[in-house]
């Protein structure tokens, strides 16, 4: 029955053991000085704080130092608030939008309920 393949068994001897232990044994040291490293950098650390750097030129002296323009609006949120009730004063009334053209608005509200009414196309 030769059929050109070799037959295939298991493996009739162990593993040596001792070649085991002193591989474990040789990452267990390993982990072991590992650890003692990182806890030496971490206590010589402890003991010698960080130094601060040099002083950031851009942080506040005794001297005001005005930025280059544009600079900001000191009072945006004042500006802001009268945007917002700008814009809502223009949503919720009637108003000419081009009145030789004759096209106007009307309140944001008015204008959903009459779509609704309306409909929307559908396929």
């Amino acid at each position: 029955m030769a059929t050109g393949h070799a037959v295939t068994g298991h493996e009739e001897r162990d593993a040596p053991i001792r070649t085991i232990v002193l591989t474990m044994l040789g990452l267990a040291v390993g982990a072991a000085i590992c650890v003692m490293i990182v806890y030496g950098i971490f206590w010589y650390l402890a003991d010698h704080p960080l130094r601060t750097g040099p002083v950031n030129p851009l942080a506040t002296n005794e001297q005001q130092q005005i930025p280059p323009k544009p600079r900001l609006d000191p009072n945006s949120t004042e500006e802001l608030g009268e945007l917002r009730s700008y814009e809502n004063r223009i949503l919720d009334t009637y108003g000419w939008t081009d009145k030789e053209q004759g096209t106007v608005r009307i309140p944001i509200d008015k204008a959903m309920e009459l779509e609704l009414q309306k409909g929307f196309p559908t396929k």
